[in-house]
């Protein structure tokens, strides 16, 4: 399953604060864009000789393979973590 919940928190010195993002509103605004691309792709995958079916496969997999991810950038008194959880309680 794709995630659908992610967490940025920003701090800027001693101060800091979370802001949540409903990534399935992202999906659903996406999908419009990937449905009308996805011709285009499958085609592509097609002239360069890719199974486009395993092709899709494994994008899906590395969608949802992003459950559980936590990325950390620190700098001095500056740091964002963005943060997917593994499952949406």
């Amino acid at each position: 399953m794709i995630p659908i919940t992610s967490t940025i928190r920003i701090r800027t010195g001693r101060d800091g604060f979370p802001i949540w993002i409903p990534l399935f509103i992202v999906w659903l605004l996406l999908l419009p864009v990937v449905l009308l691309l996805l011709p285009f792709a499958f085609v592509a995958c097609l002239a360069v000789r890719v199974n486009p079916f395993r092709a899709f496969s494994v994008f899906w997999h590395i969608i949802s393979g992003l459950r559980g991810t936590d990325v950390r950038v620190e700098d001095g008194a500056c740091s964002v973590l963005v943060h997917i959880p593994r499952s949406f309680v």
